[in-house]
């Protein structure tokens, strides 16, 4: 007698792996498709205008009062180029694209590399979301460090791969990977430290160590990676000047006590907890090992410093984390082939269904300019720009991006170019907004042409009564002055 029940289950298995898909893939669009409110996008997309019409990179800044003359290298310049064909090409639906693109393409590269240390597809799928939803504060915002966390998670998967087995030729595509990486973020060091700690592990373990010399690549493979790799991040338009703002960001200390993405996190938010309970359970896998390797430990370490440091950096311990889970976790081996490819077309379908959903109740051209308009002085600029007005601006540091953006012809004061402007010249602008002792006697502040700031800001109530400055404009979001002549 012929058993059927197996040929009755295998069509409920399948629907239920394409439902866990489904619902793993709406994850990031249900997280990323909103209206643009981040402050930085907008000088990068100023960046990326410059770079279009001069037909090459800027050596000297040419946006702000102080940085004029000085040395600025723009090492995000691919991104910038990217982004500002998206915009001119798509307007503001075009930033939203650029956000949910790459964190579909994160997330599908995470449960690629999961599935393969995962022997059950449902924890893979389980884990991957885990960690979507833990760097869901990250993934949200348009910068270049959405190709970081995409790079990086390649990175891990190809490291490991070469670890787990004999396939050393893997690793030939990371100096591609960085190639492109040190175009489009600086962040590109972080990769190449976790390269040198995947080059060490066969000198840090002991050759006698169980099953450590069969399963890791040899030396030579790992450094031969590591100098390719590093000769590849030189292929750019600044060459060896694009590590000069490596060590101006490490010199910068201050903007990690007031900027929010800069900050540790506060654990006032359930997406700190989850970064907590995903290390946490790494931690508690690793030491239940007989035998710990140095490469994942390592990697681990250096993700814990980093993201308990400013939560910018969360993807880092998430994606250490989960390669460790993952792997170590216990897991039943099951059906691990491909979907069927109506079954996957059906996936897609369902997929691209939910994105235009969202998009419509989301996303209509005028929202997104309402939201931009309710955020960000819109309304001021414009008054500014048809009144004439004479720069230089003096703004708020969040403000620096758009104005930058929006007026191209004054120079602002202030942006969020933290390596530019340097520790002392963000805290005399930060005090000087919030009003404190000796606000009135800041020189940029009184060499100004037009102040901008937000309605209800300290400075802005503080100017009202300094008959120095005449207030020309105000609204709901932000107040136009202009000094006395």
């Amino acid at each position: 007698m012929v058993d059927l029940s197996a040929h009755r289950e295998a069509p409920a298995r399948t629907s239920i792996r394409a439902l866990l898909l489904v619902l793993l893939y709406c994850l990031p669009i249900f997280l990323v498709m909103r209206p643009i409110i981040d402050p930085d996008i907008w000088w990068h997309l100023r960046e990326g205008q410059w770079i279009v019409s001069h037909h090459a990179v800027p050596t000297t800044d040419p946006f702000s009062t102080y940085g004029v003359g000085r040395r600025w290298i723009a090492y995000s310049w691919l991104f910038e180029v990217l982004v500002y064909g998206l915009f001119q090409g798509f307007g503001l639906w075009g930033i939203v694209a650029y956000v949910a693109a790459l964190s579909l393409l994160v997330t599908w590269t995470l449960h690629a590399i999961l599935r393969r240390l995962q022997p059950d597809p449902a924890l893979a799928c389980l884990l991957t979301a885990a960690g979507v939803l833990t760097m869901g504060p990250v993934l949200v915002h348009p910068r270049p460090w959405l190709f970081t966390i995409l790079f990086f998670i390649a990175e891990v998967g190809l490291i490991n791969a070469a670890r787990r087995s004999d396939w050393r030729w893997r690793l030939l595509l990371l100096p591609v990977i960085f190639a492109l990486w040190a175009n489009i973020n600086i962040q590109f060091v972080y990769g190449l430290f976790v390269l040198g700690l995947a080059a060490l592990e066969p000198l840090i373990e002991s050759r006698e160590a169980p099953g450590a010399g069969a399963r890791q690549p040899r030396f030579r493979w790992m450094a031969g990676s590591f100098f390719l790799s590093t000769l590849a991040t030189l292929v750019n338009p600044y060459g060896l000047h694009v590590y000069l703002p490596v060590f101006d960001a490490v010199r910068l200390t201050q903007p990690f006590l007031f900027l929010q993405e800069l900050a540790a996190p506060l654990f006032r938010s359930i997406f700190d907890w989850l970064m907590l309970i995903v290390t946490l359970a790494a931690v508690f896998l690793l030491g239940r090992r007989n035998l710990v390797r140095s490469f994942p430990a390592l990697v681990l370490a250096t993700g814990v410093f980093l993201s308990f440091r400013a939560v910018r950096d969360v993807w880092f311990v998430v994606v250490a984390s989960l390669a460790i889970l993952a792997e170590y976790w216990p897991g039943e081996m099951k059906n691990r082939e491909r979907l069927p490819a109506l079954w996957l077309l059906a996936v897609v379908g369902a997929l691209a269904a939910v994105g235009a959903g969202t998009a419509w109740g989301r996303l209509s051209e005028g929202r997104l300019e309402a939201v931009v308009a309710g955020t960000f002085p819109a309304a001021a600029a414009t008054v500014v720009e048809e009144r004439g007005y004479s720069g230089p601006i003096y703004n708020h540091y969040d403000w620096g991006g758009y104005l930058v953006w929006r007026l191209p012809h004054l120079l602002v004061s202030m942006d969020g170019r933290n390596p530019l402007h340097g520790d002392k010249r963000i805290l005399r602008s930060v005090a000087t907004w919030e009003g404190k002792r000796g606000w009135d006697s800041d020189p940029e502040l009184l060499a100004a042409g037009v102040v901008i700031g937000g309605a209800n800001t300290a400075l802005v109530s503080l100017l009202r009564g300094d008959r120095r400055f005449d207030l020309v404009y105000e609204d709901t979001v932000a107040a136009v002055f202009v000094p006395q002549r």
